[in-house]
């Protein structure tokens, strides 16, 4: 134990500065908590049996609450600018009043190398993530249930959190603090072997406390963990003798060996049920890429034929434009031909009136054509014995207006083939319309 507190005392960082001078006569060792640190007196060494003490939950009780604040680490610290802080002390007497409950303010102590917050009522840890260069943190004697917040500590080197309630450890653990050479978990609620197997990764740790936890009452307890943990040197304060490796050697070694065949076959059978999915990906694979094909190949037809309806839809609509025309000035045909047709009409039923021009007014000022407005040139006589020269006049009227009537029905006729076309092609072309929407 002598070589390790000199080890430690090595490794811890002594800048030179006024502020870690200050509180380096602090530093509190991780791997023991005495009794007169615990009363609030000077701390002094003791033997092994009185090394790990009870913590005596009932003095908590009726206690107020400290707070962390920059004012309260430059008033411990003596140092005006916390940023140079690289030690602090926040650890409370067991007789104190008031104890912290909360981990804050400590964002700007970014060059913090030790921190101490042991013996404090403590619950969740958090709020360090600034804290990079943090190489020991003691949390012993709170009330932690849970080992968090400390993902980003990849300098921390000693972790104490004896005396608190911690049941499992975390996966990440072993990954993220690779630097962890000294674990003090005393005195708390570990069960399974198992949790301490997590533990396997850190090549670097070599002391570890678990004594007074439930897993310490275990058969062989000792051996699994020197036989998993190879880099233990100094195990719950002991250190570890060449024979207890070999005892726990001979002890687990065929064990490991039955494990490791049990997960050699677990991998085979992995392996062999990756090697069948992936031979099924591939063939459903292939089948996705002959689909793929085959829908390109009908995408392009369907493109293919898209143009062509496109072009015989513009031809279609060129058609129906013509056929408008056409029907347009047929109509405008039909219109005026029934407007002729209706002027006649009138000028055949007033053509028997007798005609009684005024003596007065000359006979080179009366109109010589109908009265009645019309496209019939028909001229009226205005004298009333020239009925014999009207009736040949009379004649042709009716041999016109037969002309005329036949002409309308042809012109009805084409109307009415027309229309039917005109019909047809938008028949066509709504068809054709609705082929092409997508």
């Amino acid at each position: 134990m002598k070589r390790l507190a000199s080890k430690m005392r090595k490794q811890s960082p002594t800048t030179g500065s006024k502020c870690s001078k200050s509180l380096q006569s602090k530093s509190v060792n991780p791997n023991a908590i005495s009794r007169s640190e615990r009363d609030g007196g000077p701390r002094e060494d003791l033997n092994d049996d009185d090394k790990y003490l009870p913590l005596d939950k009932s003095k908590y009780k009726g206690k107020g609450t400290r707070y962390i604040t920059e004012d309260l680490i430059r008033r411990l610290t003596k140092c005006e600018n916390v940023v140079l802080v690289q030690t602090l002390d926040l650890s409370t007497s067991t007789g104190h009043d008031k104890q912290f409950r909360y981990i804050e303010n400590l964002d700007k102590c970014e060059r913090l190398q030790v921190l101490n917050l042991s013996n404090n009522r403590i619950e969740k840890i958090e709020k360090l993530e600034k804290l990079c260069q943090l190489r020991e943190l003691n949390l012993s004697r709170n009330s932690i249930q849970k080992i968090e917040g400390l993902e980003h500590m990849t300098n921390l080197q000693v972790l104490n959190l004896a005396f608190n309630n911690i049941e499992h450890l975390p996966v990440w653990m072993a990954k993220k603090l690779r630097s962890l050479h000294t674990i003090n978990l005393h005195s708390n609620k570990i069960f399974s072997l198992h949790e301490m197997a997590k533990l396997k990764p850190l090549k670097n740790l070599t002391n570890l406390t678990l004594a007074e936890n439930p897993i310490s009452s275990l058969p062989h307890y000792h051996l699994f963990l020197i036989f998993h943990l190879r880099s233990l040197e100094i195990l719950d304060g002991q250190p570890i003798s060449p024979q207890d490796r070999e005892q726990a050697h001979q002890r687990f070694h065929m064990e490991e060996v039955e494990r490791l065949e049990q997960e050699l076959e677990l991998r085979v059978e992995e392996t062999a049920q990756l090697q069948r999915e992936r031979t099924a990906a591939l063939v459903e694979l292939e089948r996705q890429d002959t689909a793929n094909q085959k829908l390109r190949h009908q995408n392009q037809e369907h493109q293919l034929g898209h143009k062509e309806l496109r072009r015989e839809l513009d031809t279609k609509s060129e058609m129906l434009k013509q056929k408008t025309v056409a029907l347009t000035q047929a109509c405008q045909k039909h219109y005026e031909l029934e407007q002729e047709l209706a002027f006649h009409k009138i000028d055949v039923k007033f053509e028997p009136l007798p005609f009684y021009p005024d003596l007065e007014v000359e006979v080179e000022k009366l109109s010589i054509e109908s009265p009645y407005i019309g496209k019939s040139c028909q001229k009226r006589n205005i004298l009333l014995g020239a009925r014999d020269q009207h009736q040949p006049a009379s004649a042709n009227l009716t041999v016109r207006l037969q002309q005329l009537l036949t002409e309308i029905e042809m012109r009805e006729q084409q109307i009415l083939r027309a229309s039917e076309e005109l019909r047809q092609l938008e028949e066509t072309v709504s068809q054709r319309r609705v082929r092409c929407s997508p």
